[in-house]
């Protein structure tokens, strides 16, 4: 009996340690993904960031790579004339079903200063009233945030954008998040 929940404790560490990479300050429970789609956009996310570093887009300044329900939004500085290809790539792997870009403007990166308002970004997000029950991820470029992920209803994507906005720090917000049956806000105008 002992040998068999040492089984079933041991399952689960592993199970939850592979799954933390997936996660947010939320963790894994308050994401509305099924657990196979966590597992398909974690190894999609993986497979693009492979093909565009095998391309040579291993120095592009805060190049990020996310994935969800086969959608993949490429956020950093990235130079005009590469944009063409960093999609190409990415449209290149299997599995993507759309790419969406949101490419920074160069700014002087203050990875320091970054990475605290990433920090007050996340906790005002976890303790924002509404924002419960997505995964919501953030890139913070020069003090610019985009907010990417699933959002559970119209009111928590509008509780997130709100919350960002008021984060010490935070110069603009974009907001890519969207319902799972929606249309991504990407294929509309990105909210500002």
């Amino acid at each position: 009996m002992l040998h068999r929940s040492a089984c079933f404790l041991l399952t689960g560490l592993l199970l939850c340690s592979g799954l933390a990479a997936c996660a947010t300050p939320y963790g894994v429970y308050a994401d509305k993904r099924p657990i196979e789609v966590l597992k398909d956009d974690s190894l999609l996310r993986s497979r693009v960031g492979d093909a565009l570093r095998a391309q040579g887009f291993t120095g592009v300044n805060e190049l990020t790579v996310h994935a969800y329900f086969g959608r993949v939004f490429l956020t950093g500085e990235v130079p005009e004339h590469q944009h063409a290809k960093v999609v190409q790539t990415a449209q290149g792997v299997r599995g993507v079903e759309r790419v969406v870009t949101h490419w920074f403007p160069s700014l002087k990166a203050d990875t320091e200063g970054d990475a605290a308002i990433k920090l007050r970004l996340e906790k005002n997000l976890v303790s924002a009233d509404g924002v419960t029950s997505s995964r919501i991820d953030s890139v913070v470029n020069s003090g610019r945030v985009v907010l990417l992920g699933v959002a559970g209803s119209e009111a928590e994507l509008a509780a997130a954008v709100k919350a960002a906005r008021h984060t010490d720090g935070v110069r603009s917000v974009t907001s890519y998040l969207f319902m799972r049956d929606q249309t991504p806000a990407p294929l509309q105008a990105p909210q500002t």
